[in-house]
């Protein structure tokens, strides 16, 4: 039968145990009995076979937990796909479909079925019975029996689920209940009006199509609709790139136009996350798709199918009516939908989960680190803007002993920078991002600072342009400097923190200083205002020290702990300092 299984005991209570004793054929009446309740088998001459004319799907629930519910069931060779539903009591709340069948024999085949419901619990109680149903036979449940009840009451009611359920709610694929993508008309507005926009963005720029794909593309083939319990939408482009790194640095640039555009941006391995910024439940993922060297199309996400799409195979895109709109599908649809999901992609599977099911992907194709950074500082400052300098700046600018003249390293939308030109310095601000220098030069005109305050585009790792720099700001005059670094060191690796540090040794001069600030590693645990992004945390007294005796520079003023720079509910660990070089 596989992995699970059924343990049935029969316990025969008489009075007089002797007199009343039951012959082995009673015995065994008995036993199968049971077991053909149980389990759909009976037991002939001490073994266990499949009964005659006995249920069409046959199996066993293998978990039954908070999070899952997942089992398989043994069907005839090549049967139609089995629908298996969860039952609360006799309320069906869920269903999906036993798929992806592997040979058992030569007359039958065993085929896996999962539910994900982590909202379910809230609406049962602990006199409720929880059921599993294949082809609308009762499965047992390991460890169980029949049915599970919940070890203690939820929040709600099993009314309020079915009032829900009513109202077109479905659990959706993390589990949470939601309502159906068919029926939210006001969600799809909006994810179809946001493919709109990148869909334009993307062809104006490099000429691409943006089509659907995944589970959008699914429900689009599959059911003319969104598919109920989906996320998410997801579209693509097909590069013309056929190397994996080329591809997704092409990926980073679009996310540069896109949030150029005004649209929220995250870029993670495989994809852009893009929202509207006035609407964040309003969002779509744009995966890059391309043909490698050899002519096979790679999808750096991944996909769950054996087969393989080829560029002879590909045949472009067209456009057809969905929900109310217009959008681009390839013109082999299916074949790519198979590849993507498998041969059992015309089955529902509201149980898919990608980190199981998932046979292949490029990584070649994946996003560097350094790329997300990139995007997520250059979004940052697109749609964020602080008026007025930092608490370091308030610190630094007050010393009598800082110079005039200020290298803000890290400068962002020139927060700091403007603000030590609003008190009379001559500034020049560098940043890997281009979005935030041109913000930071349009506030500068607009403050009339430009004449005293510039920036540029620099990456602190190429040590030629970086001391360009720093001889266009400090040449032709002996007067001192300062390498300002607010929040810089912790939002770069050890590497870039190294080699930045190396090409300021070689620039310093005697009498230049250095002021920096960064998070701590007492910092690492603490509340983040802006979530989840790369944060370095290194030690204060080691960093000391290091400057000290490596680039030589004397720290003048130091100041370690909470309350140097808090900001809205947050309030980080931070190392401060102050130091001249020798």
């Amino acid at each position: 039968m596989g992995s699970g299984s059924t343990a049935v005991y029969v316990i025969l209570r008489h009075r007089d145990a002797r007199a009343m004793q039951p012959s082995m054929r009673q015995v065994k009446r008995r036993i199968n009995a049971v077991l053909e309740g149980v389990t759909g088998y009976r037991l002939v001459s001490g073994r266990r076979c499949a009964p005659s004319g006995g249920p069409s799907a046959r199996g066993l629930v293998e978990e039954f937990s908070e999070t899952r519910v997942s089992g398989w069931v043994v069907v005839d060779a090549g049967a139609d796909p089995v629908r298996v539903s969860l039952l609360v009591n006799v309320q069906e709340v869920a269903a999906t479909w036993a798929t992806d069948g592997t040979p058992r024999t030569a007359v039958d085949e065993m085929r896996v079925f999962d539910f994900v419901l982590r909202d379910l619990w809230t609406y049962c109680r602990g006199r409720d019975r929880l059921s599993v149903r294949a082809a609308g036979n009762a499965l047992p449940i390991s460890g169980h029996g029949m049915y599970v009840s919940p070890p203690k009451d939820g929040s709600r009611n099993v009314a309020a689920l079915r009032t829900k359920l009513a109202d077109g709610y479905v659990f959706g694929q993390t589990g949470r209940l939601q309502r159906s993508k068919r029926l939210d008309i006001e969600w799809q507005a909006g994810v179809l009006g946001l493919y709109g926009q990148v869909r334009e963005v993307v062809r104006e720029a490099l000429g691409y199509d943006v089509f659907l794909v995944y589970g959008t593309l699914l429900g689009a083939v599959r059911e003319g609709s969104f598919i109920g319990h989906d996320l998410d939408f997801d579209s693509a482009y097909l590069s013309r790139h056929t190397g994996g790194p080329a591809a997704a640095a092409e990926l980073r640039e679009i996310a540069f136009l896109l949030i150029d555009r005004g649209l929220d941006v995250k870029a993670v391995r495989t994809a852009l996350h893009i929202s509207d910024p006035d609407h964040h439940a309003i969002k779509i993922d744009l995966f890059h798709l391309y043909f490698d060297g050899s002519g096979t199309l790679q999808f750096p996400f991944g996909v769950a199918g054996m087969t393989e799409v080829n560029a002879a195979d590909w045949q472009g895109t067209r456009e057809i009516d969905f929900c109310a709109s217009r959008v681009l599908i390839p013109r082999n649809a299916k074949q790519v939908v198979e590849h993507i999901y498998g041969p059992g992609w015309r089955s529902p599977k509201p149980g898919f989960d990608w980190g199981r099911d998932r046979t292949k992907r490029d990584r070649t194709g994946f996003l560097p680190l350094s790329y997300g950074e990139e995007v997520y500082w250059s979004n940052f400052y697109q749609h964020h803007e602080a008026d007025g300098g930092s608490p370091l700046f308030d610190a630094v600018n007050a010393r009598p002993d800082i110079p005039s003249i200020v290298l803000d390293i890290g400068c962002g939308d020139g927060r700091d920078a403007l603000a030590f030109g609003a008190a009379g310095r001559t500034v020049l601000g560098l940043d890997l991002s281009p979005i935030a220098v041109r913000k930071a030069t349009e506030r500068a005109s607009e403050l009339d600072l430009d004449r005293r305050v510039r920036f540029a585009v620099c990456d602190v790792t190429d040590a030629g342009a970086f001391k360009q720099h720093v001889a266009t700001l400090t040449g032709g005059t002996t007067e001192p400097a300062v390498f300002y670094l607010r929040f810089f060191l912790h939002a770069v690796p050890e590497d870039v923190q190294e080699s930045l540090l190396a090409s300021i040794h070689e620039c310093a001069r005697p009498g230049d200083m250095l002021a920096a600030e960064f998070r701590t590693d007492k910092d690492e645990k603490l509340h983040k205002t802006f979530g989840k992004h790369y944060r370095r945390f290194q030690n204060a007294p080691a960093f000391g020290a290091a400057l000290d005796e490596r680039f030589e520079f004397d720290v003048i003023d130091e100041a370690e702990g909470q309350g140097l720079s808090p900001y809205r509910d947050e309030d980080p660990h931070l190392y401060r300092l102050v130091a001249r070089h020798r």
